[in-house]
């Protein structure tokens, strides 16, 4: 049994669990594991501890009831294993930052942190091939779009922090945006009678920490309305990952981040480099079942090429930009650790040019609150991660050691110390080894995983 199916147990298991007392114990049993293992195994996989995720995924199904009045709000703090109604009120509104009252009156769209599908996160699949993934079909197929299509709609601003794979909890920012408009469809003109919904994920001029997203329907033509944002989807080719669910709340909700993170794997697996915006077309076409298709747009081999040409005649007084060195190293891998330290600790990269470090020339270097929390050497077709272990990491990381890959391990055991510190200069090329810099991250920054 691999470790994501030993997790994957438990996650069942407490799924099916919720209302009763549930132990570490038993929880560990279900997945082969000592508890000791099986709690840093969790932490890992799941990025929550196991306590934590059993009370989320408890607030998640009490929201669910709330929307019913038949119970009272105590009666469904009592059923998801809250001991009163102080305790109840207080969790969701850590959660969620409103309370069941509020909630109850008035029930707008949560982020709930979602149940991990991990197989999702290491199977591999060709194109035209459809899975099946708790409750959810996924596919893959390739399209290109000869001519643009534009739509019209509301826009507004999301947190990064929201757009984390279904981690986030709270009001949905997105949710609000789609519910405004709903509201004012009817009254927005030129709209094709039967056209896509469609919503767009963009960086656009938006603040720092945010991301433009616009919610709207299909126009004919490049048509633009006072009021209202439009955005056209430009000809080109695209990845696009076609997946239905149960419902239409099950389609905006987990399915779409369970999609995401399926497409994210998939397209890292298939060596294949997204564009800068994420579209959602929405169909109304099977009345027993909700259907959507996420299409992200594959960069062109001539647009890598340029920026290549532009790294290879940088040198120390030309300072390349972040797309640039993206496009150099040609790897979701590194846009993947870019967005993951820039999100998880709120930090900016900063380019620097070396003469005498282990690697010459540019590297992209994050820092947070006066430490370096790693260096990235940017290579074709793949980069170096340096992460520095010192002495007050270094017990932390000899714990987490059985938990890394076999090419880590031994990377840490030859790695000879100097000053104290060893420095771990990781080639990452796949998405373990990506997983083992995350970690080594996370504890040189002092969030151990539990």
């Amino acid at each position: 049994m691999h470790a994501w199916e030993a997790i994957q147990n438990s996650l069942n298991y407490i799924e099916d669990h919720l209302s009763e007392n549930i132990k570490i114990e038993t929880l560990a049993n279900v997945a082969s594991l000592s508890p000791y293992y099986f709690q840093r195994l969790f932490g890992r996989l799941v990025k929550k501890t196991v306590n934590e995720y059993v009370r989320l995924r408890r607030l998640a199904k009490a929201s669910e009831a709330l929307k019913s009045k038949e119970k009272r709000i105590i009666d469904v703090a009592l059923d998801y294993g809250f001991l009163d109604h102080a305790n109840f009120t207080r969790a969701f509104k850590d959660a969620y930052g409103i309370t069941p009252d509020e909630y109850r009156a008035y029930p707008v769209i949560l982020n709930h942190f979602i149940r991990p599908d991990l197989f999702l996160n290491y199977v591999t699949v060709d194109e035209n091939v459809p899975i099946i993934a708790d409750g959810i079909v996924v596919e893959v197929i390739r399209r290109k779009l000869d001519e643009p299509r534009t739509f019209i709609g509301i826009e507004g601003e999301v947190p990064v922090a929201e757009l984390t794979g279904g981690k986030a909890t709270g009001i949905a920012t997105t949710g609000l945006i789609w519910e405004e408009f709903h509201r004012q469809k009817s009254n927005i003109p030129h709209l094709l009678p039967n056209g896509n919904e469609f919503g767009i994920l963009y960086l656009g001029d938006a603040r720092e920490g945010c991301c433009n997203y616009m919610a709207g329907a299909e126009t004919a033509g490049n048509i633009q309305e006072d009021g209202y944002a439009s955005y056209t989807l430009p000809s080109g080719e695209y990845a696009v990952c076609c997946f239905e669910a149960e419902n239409f709340a099950e389609l905006i909700g987990s399915a779409i981040f369970k999609a995401t993170s399926f497409m994210n794997c998939w397209m890292k697996k298939h060596s294949l480099t997204c564009g800068d915006f994420a579209a959602e077309i929405y169909y109304d076409k099977n009345p027993d079942a909700s259907y959507m298709e996420l299409w992200l747009p594959l960069r062109s081999s001539q647009r890598i090429l340029k920026s290549k040409e532009t790294w290879n005649k940088n040198n120390g007084t030309q300072k390349p930009s972040m797309a640039a060195i993206s496009a150099y190293v040609n790897s979701t891998l590194f846009e993947c650790l870019c967005k993951h330290v820039e999100t998880e600790y709120q930090c900016k990269p900063v380019m620097e040019y070396s003469r005498c470090s282990l690697q010459y020339g540019w590297n992209v270097k994050y820092k947070k609150a006066g430490r370096t929390l790693c260096t990235l050497y940017p290579m074709e077709g793949y980069f170096i991660a340096l992460i520095v272990i010192g002495y007050r990491e270094q017990t932390e990381t000899e714990l987490s050691l059985p938990f890394f890959t076999e090419y880590l391990q031994q990377l840490y055991h030859e790695t000879k110390m100097g000053m104290g510190q060893k420095w771990l200069m990781v080639n990452v090329t796949d998405d373990a080894v990506l997983e083992d810099v995350k970690q080594c991250i996370a504890i040189r920054r002092g969030k151990k995983k539990n």
